[in-house]
């Protein structure tokens, strides 16, 4: 039975009572206000705890199941040697020490320089597990290489580098020609006071990002089958 309030004003069109009666609909398809979101929020404040705890618990089981460890640095500079009878000024002869940069780095990634940096050092590892442990990279434009070593110690990681970087030098200065090359370390790699790998605080931002996700999926799942509930009474 339509009452007094529902009835359409005298003199409306038809369209203009399929509007008044569509009126329901649109407002019932308005977007959830803010308030009622934080009201759902705060009824799922359980849900959303413990996602947050199970997420964090796994960053930190995660960070404390890895393996440790520590990173250093160490910067080689590599110079031109000009013979008398070369026949080729300074400019040249960098010119040509230049364009060996990348494989003098490469050569210090080789069993040539890590076996006998390891006979040095007096560190116990293999050549062929220190090779996923070094990088060596030239820095654009110059003559520097840049050596990185991660070891199980900072000890262990300053070591080596020191070992790496001699045994590169030697390698370099050992080839013969009339344009040869020199090098010197310019900067000595230091002792890492905190260790480069795990990064607790790094994994357990990352953990609550993915609790927080998982909480707010489970809330919209829920919420979903509730309303889906509420529409077959």
């Amino acid at each position: 039975m339509t009452t007094l309030s529902e009835r359409p004003p005298a003199g409306a069109t038809r369209s203009d009572q399929h509007e008044l009666r569509a009126e329901p609909v649109r407002r019932a398809a308005e977007p959830t206000p803010l308030r009622d979101v934080l009201g759902i929020v705060r009824r799922s404040w359980l849900v959303l705890l413990v996602c947050v705890l199970v997420a964090l618990g796994a960053g930190w089981g995660l960070t404390a199941a890895s393996p440790v460890s520590y990173e250093t640095e160490t910067k080689v500079l590599v110079t031109p040697t000009v013979t008398a009878d070369a026949g080729v000024n300074v400019s040249q002869a960098a010119a040509v020490v230049a364009d060996q940069i990348p494989t003098y780095a490469a050569l210090a990634e080789t069993p040539s320089v890590l076996d006998p940096a390891i006979e040095a050092s007096g560190v116990d590892v293999a050549s062929t597990e220190l090779t996923d442990d070094v990088t060596a990279a030239p820095i654009p434009d110059t003559s520097i290489i840049v050596l990185t070593v991660t070891a199980d110690s900072g000890e262990d990681a300053a070591e080596l580098a020191n070992a790496i970087s001699a045994s590169l030098i030697e390698q370099i200065q050992g080839q013969g020609g009339p344009v040869g090359a020199s090098a010197s370390v310019v900067e000595a790699p230091e002792i890492p006071n905190a260790p480069s790998s795990p990064r607790l605080l790094v994994n357990l931002g990352i953990a609550l990002a993915v609790g927080l996700l998982v909480a707010f999926l489970v809330i919209v799942f829920r919420q979903a089958l509730s309303a889906g509930s509420k529409a077959r009474r």
